[in-house]
């Protein structure tokens, strides 16, 4: 669905892209501006040219698509108090964590970020990432990229499970004296002809037997 940005006041300006990563519980505020900037109570840490997004398909209709974001340039340790994003993707339960991107507008003259123009652009879960590895010829060490994937919430939705299955331990989850899916195992492998004309089985007693009771030389008179 389009978003509705309005013009921006001023002549040296340009888009700043504000990520929210939650991950188990704990968000991770992430900018690809040179510097850190606080919006609200939440500070953005700058990553700069190290981190790209995709492009953002905006329609005016409610449209479904995936967000790669790329934290690239990743050195293969951290000191002080940065964030090893490499040890944070591999320790932390990273599929089925939130983001939220929203884009900013900075002014290039004063180096200000225009907090009150802040909008939301992506909210979506996080489905898949990949770890790539380069060799730094400068600096003797290798630089690593993370990449994740990020389904939108109307794709969620669109792929999302609803009632039940059609097996006994489902239903008593839902109804526990409900026996009516109790012989579906037993049905499961028995093929059914369906559309093949019925024959009536033959029982004993029946067919040429009929005949011997009232006719025959030792019939009774």
């Amino acid at each position: 669905m389009s978003t509705n940005i309005p013009a921006v006041q001023g002549t040296h300006i340009y888009p700043v892209t504000l990520i929210d990563l939650d991950l188990n519980g704990n968000v991770y505020y992430l900018s690809d501006a040179f510097k850190s900037f606080t919006v609200g109570s939440d500070t953005y840490t700058e990553l700069g040219a190290f981190l790209s997004l995709s492009p953002i398909d905006d329609n005016l209709r409610v449209t479904n698509g995936d967000i790669s974001v790329t934290l690239s340039g990743i050195p293969s340790s951290s000191t002080g108090s940065e964030v090893n994003y490499l040890q944070l993707i591999l320790t932390e339960p990273i599929k089925g964590g939130n983001i939220t991107i929203k884009r900013a507008f900075m002014d290039s003259d004063t180096n200000l970020l225009d907090t009150g123009n802040v909008y939301t652009r992506f909210k979506g879960v996080i489905t898949n990432f990949s770890i790539g590895e380069d060799f730094n010829f400068i600096s003797k060490k290798n630089d690593y990229s993370v990449t994740v994937v990020c389904a939108s919430i109307n794709t969620l939705l669109e792929t999302k499970i609803s009632g039940q299955r059609t097996d006994p331990t489902d239903r008593a989850r839902f109804f526990p004296n409900d026996q009516s899916f109790n012989r579906i195992p037993d049905l499961k492998n028995i093929s059914f002809d369906f559309g093949k004309e019925y024959v009536r089985p033959s029982t004993y007693g029946s067919g040429s037997n009929s005949g011997r009771s009232g006719t025959g030389r030792n019939a009774r008179r």
